[in-house]
């Protein structure tokens, strides 16, 4: 029987159907094994015989498809490499033809006109740049005009060139329209290149004359897009973009669509003299205006203006009436002989012309908050109406929710004026928008803070005076100035419960925050601020990915693997649909056709947002393991040393920061109802992940030259003796993640502390201290209260017994109370007992900490209240712990199943040992087959698929553990409740039931035929050969 043991399973199925047994696929190996040697056909050498064939065949059509699939692949690249040569013999063809052409109508010396000019760069070079450059080069070295399109495809990225190539040969040997197909290409339209004129400004590196170099090619691409040529259209459009400059946003708003095309002075105050001429109209019948009340213009960020036209140089001038001083009070203050336009005490000072905001913070729970319900679009939001903001602000949602919707949002450097007095500028970005709140459309322009995460959408001064909004925060309630007994009561707060949007914009500003360097002086702050700001590139989003890695996925000779989509409800795919464009957005993934596919699922994330996930299982099963070490935690422990000033760095989406060798991005190729997409980006939950990214820290960190710092995985921290070492330190490390084109992540880094938390212990200028988080499980251990609690706690004490000396002395006291007969008394010896022991289970040896060379094992339990886990290393008598681990069950985790409970313990278990056990071998020992379970459910979904997919990248080993060996794990997952009221009521029930005798259920038993197979095996236990099968399996006979 033992030839069977080199056989797979399916060679197994193979061969039991070919003996006429019948099979399920769900049968285990060991079960098709003694199937095949119990056949009624079955001959030892014609069985071999035949199995050689089978495994033979196997081989062979493994080899076939191998071949095919290799044939496969030299078909793609033949014809790829086939069409780059006719692409390469054609540009050369064009090339010599125009160098020819040239050379026989001059007679002057040749110039080598390719050499002039270098290939155009997609990420450092402006297209619209190089193309005037390119022309220039070309009117210079005399090429006829007919052949610039051909030199120029040479100069073009092969992706690049390819979209011209695809044109008609008239298309894309005509100048004038191939860079026409590139403007377009690159989006720059004349509108465009108005903007880029308007608000183009000058790079600190750059050079006066280079900054008007591009302002006039900028210049050339605006008059040229629009066909612009004599004087008069020149003086025409000029005229056109001021008055464009000053009309309000709702204007805009209404004649969006035609907006860029009204390029005619006539034309375009007709339009706006129309706007007027309704509007007025319509406000005149809707509403009478209050008295005093001034024309407002739109509220805006103090934006730098021309001043006003004198009455002399007007067109149509008028004579200025006078005013009667003594009927007249500024509507603003009250102050009388002015109106508010023109009362010194309103009118703003001169130093507000710049774009500023006021930013003050107060972290102080409003009850009730102004909350209102509005519409933008088809974006539904519940948003806060603030007296204190004179602008609308736009949380990050709204802002995200309506870039993802086409709005145009113009960029801007504003200001900021904090709370301590200190200005720092900022990047805002802002956009004309329509806010429908209870049947009402109010145009605004809205403000957009892209540093600041999580805050919330503002409705500042601006929108309530525009809407007529009225807030009656005694009554909490809001209601319109024109209908004042129409009150609205404000909203509940959905997930807020104190006004913290303020906050959230400077916490999220690369400015040192207020919980970070608490032990610096004002100088020292300035200087750290100074230096964020200064890299504050590197907390910015988004980029290409870094040159100095790159992911493979060896799956050897392993066929490609393929699987359905999983199902998903509408309002899922609704979801999906917007993740999936965010990552096309993003450059992370892009769609593809590929032999692969995986499915994927929607997890849900803390916060109640979606995140999509791959599920790679089966790409994960055949993939080949990287070796690359991940750092041994005890030696960075021993690195680690105490200083003054340390800094912890979080690496923003770092996978995402990773590219995806070309070859293997097929392989992460994912289906779902829209159709089949590929990572160009590292995702997660594949298999060698972790040891990519290490490797990448690995060469970052070799490259610091002189700076003290630990890597493990993303967490990296920065550590100095002094202040200015600790500067020099951070600049260091900025410029490198500057080179290595990493992002981080500026909400998670922390600057110049004291105190940080690392691997699971604190760092501090005293010392190294061991995280109470660790051992606070063991210490929370209550009293035993009864015989059961404390045969519990002697039960795992004694797990542990050889590491403590005189244990049966020690534990004397407690195990004469678990003895029959013996009445509980608990005594100052049963305390000292209990904390000597407790104490002995949270020092060394038993706490020791941990071997990188050794696996882990990771032991779990759950009960109907609670999960405990403990780590541990080392086999048998050796085995010691390396942390603890509980917590309470929240009531919705209590009414989980056993079995979930049991999957819930070990996913639970794996995230919070993650920085021990990720990249190493573990082995998960419990009581259960949860893991099991989990791993091969198919269509997980919601809980489910979050936990199966959490588990990837573990790849964990399955080991079971009768409950009696899992005492460590049990006894941390049923702790006492001690605000558990103990008494109960004892009712007296009487009922009769049956007696059924042994006989009686003997007989019954044997009716059943797989009950009586298995009664007659262990009846004749001595020449049944399954009796061990049986019993393995955990079958027990009374008699």
């Amino acid at each position: 029987m033992a030839f069977l043991g080199k056989a797979r399973k399916e060679d197994l199925i193979i061969l039991a159907r070919e003996l006429g047994e019948e099979v399920t696929p769900d049968l285990k190996i060991i079960d098709l094994r003694n199937l095949i040697v119990a056949s009624t056909n079955y001959e030892m050498e014609f069985v071999k015989e035949l199995l050689n064939t089978v495994i033979s065949q196997r081989t062979e059509e493994a080899e076939q498809r191998k071949l095919e699939q290799r044939k496969l692949e030299l078909e793609i690249e033949e014809r790829r490499k086939r069409e780059e040569r006719e692409f390469e013999l054609e540009k050369l063809k064009l090339q010599n033809e125009s160098f020819n052409s040239a050379g026989n109508g001059s007679s002057r010396p040749k110039i080598d006109f390719l050499s002039m000019i270098p290939k155009f760069d997609q990420v450092n070079n402006d297209i619209s740049l190089y193309l005037i450059l390119f022309e220039r080069q070309a009117q210079a070295a005399d090429v006829p005009k007919e052949f610039w399109a051909s030199h120029l495809l040479s100069l073009l990225p092969y992706e690049i060139a390819q979209l011209v190539a695809r044109e008609d040969v008239g298309i894309s040997r005509d100048f004038e329209k191939v860079k026409s197909l590139l403007l377009k290409r690159y989006k720059l339209t004349a509108e465009k290149f108005r903007q880029l004129f308007s608000k183009h400004c000058k790079s600190p590196t750059a050079t006066w004359k280079d900054f008007a170099y591009e302002v006039r090619n900028y210049f050339h691409g605006w008059i040229s897009g629009l066909d612009i040529s004599p004087f008069d259209q020149l003086k025409e459009l000029i005229i056109v973009d001021q008055i464009k400059r000053r009309v309000p946003p709702e204007v805009r708003e209404h004649y969006i669509d035609e907006w860029s095309q009204l390029n005619n002075v006539e034309k375009l105050t007709s339009k706006l003299d129309d706007y007027d001429a309704v509007r007025t109209k319509r406000d005149f019948h809707t509403s009478t205006p209050r008295k005093g009340a001034e024309n407002r213009a739109y509220p805006t960020l103090k934006q730098k203006r021309y001043p006003e036209q004198s009455p002399k140089f007007s067109e149509n001038p008028k004579p200025e009436k006078k005013e009667n001083r003594s009927t007249l009070t500024c509507y603003g203050c009250g102050k009388p002989g002015y109106i508010k336009a023109k009362c010194p005490s309103c009118t703003p000072r001169e130093k507000s012309s710049s774009n500023s905001i006021t930013l003050y913070t107060c972290h102080a729970s409003v009850s009730p908050t102004a909350l209102l319900d509005i519409r933008i679009g088809d974006i539904h939001g519940r948003v806060c109406a603030d007296t204190g903001a004179t602008r609308s602000i736009a949380g990050e949602l709204m802002f995200n929710s309506l870039r993802e919707r086409g709005v145009d949002f113009q960029k801007m450097e504003v200001t900021m004026v904090l709370a301590d007095g200190s200005q720092t500028n900022m990047e805002a970005y802002t956009a004309p928008v329509s806010i429908d709140i209870e049947g009402r459309t109010v145009p605004i322009e809205m403000l957009a803070l892209p540093k600041a995460k999580g805050n919330r959408t503002l409705l500042g001064t601006d929108f309530l005076e525009k809407s007529g909004i009225v807030l009656d925060l005694k009554n909490k309630s809001w209601y319109f100035c024109d209908k004042p007994h129409h009150k609205i009561c404000f909203k509940e707060d959905l997930d807020v419960n104190s006004l913290q949007a303020a906050g959230s914009i400077i916490a999220n500003s690369c400015q040192l925050r207020e919980d970070e360097g608490t032990t610096l002086t004002p100088e020292q702050r300035k200087k750290m601020s100074y230096l964020l700001e200064k890299f504050d590139s590197i907390f910015k989003p988004g980029g290409d990915p870094t040159p100095y890695a790159e992911h493979h996925i060896n799956t050897g000779n392993s066929p490609p693997v393929a699987g359905p989509p999983y199902r998903m409800n509408p309002a899922k795919r609704e979801l999906l649909k917007k993740e999936l464009d965010s990552l096309l957005a993003d450059g992370i993934i892009e769609e593809f056709e590929s032999p692969y596919a995986s499915p994927v699922v929607l997890v849900p994330k803390p916060n109640g947002s979606m995140r999509l996930c791959v599920d790679f299982r089966n790409i994960n099963a055949t993939t080949i393991a990287d070796t690359y070490p991940l750092p041994r935690m005890d030696d960075l422990l021993t690195e680690a040393k105490s200083t003054a000033y340390m800094s912890p760095l979080d690496l923003k989406s770092g996978y995402h920061q990773i590219k995806v060798h070309e070859a293997d991005q097929d392989k992460t190729a994912f289906i779902c109802p829209f159709g089949t997409y590929k990572y160009l980006r590292m995702p997660f939950g594949l298999r060698n992940a972790p040891a990519t990214f290490q490797r990448l820290i690995d060469r970052f960190r070799a490259g610091l030259k002189n700076v003290f710092a630990l890597s493990y995985l993303d967490d990296i921290i920065i550590l100095s003796e002094t202040f200015d070492q600790h500067i020099n330190d951070l600049q260091i490390v900025f410029e490198r993640l500057s080179l290595f084109k990493l992002h981080a992540n500026r909400e998670k880094c922390h600057f110049a502390c004291d105190r940080v938390k690392y691997l699971g212990h604190w760092i501090t200028a005293n010392g190294i201290e061991v995280d109470q988080e660790k051992v606070s499980a063991i210490q929370k251990i209550p009293v035993p209260t009864n015989v059961k609690e404390a045969q519990s706690f002697l039960q795992t004490c004694s797990w542990f017994r050889r590491y403590v000396p005189n244990f049966a002395n020690i534990a004397r006291p407690l195990s004469n109370l678990t003895k029959k007969n013996v009445q509980w008394f608990w005594g100052p010896e049963q305390q000292d007992a209990f904390e000597t022991l407790r104490k002995s289970l949270i020092t060394p040896p038993v706490l020791k900490q941990p071997d990188g060379s050794k696996p882990f094992r990771i032991r779990t339990d759950a009960s109907s209240y609670a999960l405990g886990a403990v780590l541990t290393q080392g086999e048998g008598p050796e085995e010691h712990v390396i942390e603890y681990a509980s917590r309470l069950l929240i009531p919705a985790e209590r009414n989980y199943s056993t079995t979930e409970r049991e999957a819930l313990a070990v996913v639970w278990a794996l995230e919070k040992f993650r920085g021990y056990v990720e990249s190493q071998e573990i082995i998960i020992a419990s009581d259960h087959q949860p893991l099991k379970w989990l791993m091969t459910i198919k269509s997980p979904s919601g809980r489910l698929a979050r936990w199966a997919l959490q588990i990837q990248s573990y790849n964990p080993k399955i080991e079971y553990t009768p409950g009696k060996a899992n005492v460590l794990a049990d006894m941390l997952s049923r702790p006492t409740n001690l605000n558990e009221d103990v008494s109960c009521d004892i009712f007296a029930v009487s009922a009769d039931f049956p007696v059924r005798k042994s006989k009686d259920i003997r007989q019954e038993q044997l009716k059943d035929e797989e009950l009586k197979k298995i009664i007659d095996c262990f009846e004749n236990s001595s020449k049944d050969e399954n009796f061990a099968n049986w019993t393995s399996r955990g079958y027990l006979m009374n008699q």
